[in-house]
């Protein structure tokens, strides 16, 4: 499981180090995708291929809703085995998607990790604390 939040920074090459207590589980590759509200998420590859299963279950293969769904899906992601000091790149395009500066948020959410601008996740936080302060297992109604 990921818990937890670190406030890395990107160096000059673009290079994440990933955060020391998550780099056991991510040695053996990771993928790095475009996720929802403009962050990128850090999967184990093994979860990826799980959430590619679970997210298409339901879609008739073949109609334009499954080939767009694996266009997103699976086009701007980019697969890595972190090096020596557990760091991995972050492309433009990803970081254009996420609005990603040379500071940035890790943190985990239970199955993945996922990489945020500070500014773009303090809002979102702050956006939904009433919501998850007044939360009742049942009635999910974050935004």
């Amino acid at each position: 499981m990921f818990i937890g939040t670190s406030y890395p920074k990107l160096d000059e090459k673009f290079r994440l180090i990933l955060p020391a207590k998550f780099r056991d589980r991510l040695a053996g590759g990771i993928v790095l995708a475009k996720s929802q509200e403009r962050c990128l998420a850090i999967y184990t590859k093994a979860q990826y291929e799980a959430n590619f299963a679970q997210i298409t279950n339901g879609v008739t293969i073949g109609t334009p809703e499954y080939r767009n769904l694996k266009r997103f899906f699976f086009g701007p992601t980019d697969d890595q085995t972190p090096d020596g000091q557990g760091r991995i790149l972050i492309t433009q395009d990803l970081r254009e998607w996420a609005n990603l500066g040379r500071e940035l948020i890790v943190t985990g959410v239970g199955t993945h990790l996922e990489i945020w601008n500070p500014t773009d996740y303090a809002a979102l936080m702050t956006a939904n604390s009433d919501a998850f302060a007044n939360f009742s297992a049942g009635e999910v109604n974050l935004n």
